[in-house]
């Protein structure tokens, strides 16, 4: 509605237009902003931890959880938001003003070296900070609990990525070109294509103690969905939450074969450069935040960011990346990240753990490879050890732990929630696995790894056995069966 103001002006007094006009302005500019959103890894579709999120031309700003989560809010009127993160490339994404809304962003990586530190004369400040943290090391690291035990919530993802326009050509992609067409979905609205094959859970108890040394773990529900998995057993043997432990309170960590110097290592300094850029409060502990890098590319070393916490010197956050110049065969990148929580012994414990592991490809013609772990640690019990002939077994399955369950029961006990994608991979692996392409290669690869040919109830085999050779027959084909958990209930 358009309104004369000359006119109202001569309607009412000039005190009261004035109050007026301040009332009209003040509500234009109190609306509040309000924005929520996640910061993922274009590449990978995993979150990053701890990225800058900031209203563009304001102080105004907020970081990333763990899970890649924000929310902020402004009555100022702005009309862009910064995303950014150490190693990634920033993005600005614009902003209606004054309304509630989701944004998300997703980051790429930058593939260009990190710029020489310089460091002015007196002591790095970072130095003080690692200096207490390697000097409370032995009370904050978990090996100093005499025992412990924690529900674990474990998935895994594994995908196809990378893949080249050679790749795509190949008979067996062209037959589910339909299915790639969404994969821009999963990935990301500006992330890289992947294509999902396995996403599995489990839920289980896991138990330790250290004198002797012993360790166990009881898997309870194990969910498992990828192209030829039919049976989770052999799976959920590999997948635990034992499977996946980084501790970085340990001088070197073990990965892949070689041996990898932490960065709060007793003896850090000789290969590591560091710089004390930020101190935030993550959750209810303030922190330094500390990046590193290598001193020479070639050091079995890791590139990130580590949050020490100002009172305990403990750490509360690291995010910490193996990259190619480690020269690590065929591997691309790995990605540890790790959030902890003190336990009432001292010891700080992991509540939650991500490793990325991404394989490049063999050939120009093939595609790459990208792995992705994820455990969640909850209801943790220390220094209450159990007797050793707990321990005699270092995996046990339920009886019932591969029965379908409705989805109802899973968001029981998942300890957070699917997202978006990983539901959306979850349906792409099921509209996968019944393309007859690729369920031909599916059973020619089980066949394989098993030595038997899936009938339902029955399984023909072993397939090395088909053929036999002997002095008296000659050449002759035989054959067998035996028969699967579908053949009885009590098997």
């Amino acid at each position: 509605m358009l309104v004369n103001c000359h006119y109202l002006r001569s309607r009412i007094s000039t005190p009261i237009y004035v109050l007026l006009i301040l009332l009209v302005t003040q509500v234009s500019w109190g609306q509040e902003t309000t924005i929520s959103g996640k910061v993922t890894d274009a590449m990978s579709g995993d979150p990053i931890p701890y990225a800058n999120i900031l209203f563009k031309g304001t102080s105004i700003g907020t970081t990333t959880d763990f899970d890649g989560k924000f929310l902020i809010k402004t009555s100022s009127p702005t009309d862009s938001l910064l995303a950014s993160y150490i190693g990634y490339h920033s993005k600005v994404k614009p902003v209606k003003k004054g309304i509630t809304q989701v944004t998300n962003f997703q980051l790429e990586e930058d593939v260009i070296s990190l710029k020489e530190v310089v460091v002015l004369s007196g002591e790095n400040p970072a130095f003080e900070i690692l200096r207490r943290t390697i000097e409370n090391k032995e009370f904050h690291d978990k090996r100093k609990l005499i025992a412990y035990e924690t529900e674990a919530y474990t998935k895994i993802e594994i995908a196809v990525d990378n893949m080249s326009e050679k790749f795509r050509e190949r008979k067996i992609m062209k037959q589910i070109s339909q299915v790639l067409d969404s994969i821009d979905r999963i990935a990301g609205e500006d992330g890289k294509p992947i294509l999902p094959m396995f996403i599995s859970e489990n839920v289980s108890k896991v138990y330790y103690r250290d004198d002797p040394q012993l360790k166990t773990e009881h898997i309870t529900n194990s969910k498992i969905n990828g192209l030829g998995i039919e049976d989770g057993y052999m799976s959920t043997q590999l997948i635990g939450a034992s499977f996946q432990e980084y501790n970085f309170y340990q001088n070197w960590l073990h990965i892949v074969g070689k041996d990898f110097i932490s960065p709060i290592a007793d003896a850090g300094r000789l290969f590591y450069e560091y710089d004390l850029t930020d101190s935030v409060y993550i959750g209810n502990h303030y922190c330094y935040r500390i990046d590193f890098f290598p001193k020479s590319p070639q050091d079995l070393a890791f590139t990130g960011a580590i949050w020490i916490t100002k009172n305990e010197y403990a750490i509360k956050q690291i995010d910490a990346t193996i990259g190619r110049q480690a020269n690590l065969n065929f591997i691309e990148k790995i990605k540890i990240q790790q959030e902890l929580e003190p336990t009432g012994e001292g010891a700080w414990f992991p509540v939650k753990s991500r490793v990325l592991l991404d394989v490049s490809e063999l050939t120009p013609n093939t595609a790459g490879l990208l792995a992705k772990f994820y455990v969640s640690n909850k209801n943790i019990i220390v220094n209450q050890p159990r007797d050793p002939s707990f321990f005699t077994r270092a995996i046990v399955t339920d009886e019932g732990a591969y029965l379908n369950k409705e989805e109802d029961y899973w968001d029981s006990l998942r300890h957070e929630p699917l997202s978006e994608t990983e539901k959306s991979v979850n349906q792409m692996i099921d509209t996968l696995r019944n393309i007859p392409i690729v369920k031909t290669y599916t059973d020619i690869v089980m066949i394989i790894i098993d030595g038997y040919y899936d009938m339902g109830k029955f399984e023909l085999g072993p397939y090395i056995s088909t053929l036999a050779v002997n002095n008296i027959e000659g050449l002759r084909l035989q054959t067998g069966f035996q028969t699967t958990g579908k053949f009885s209930k009590n098997g």
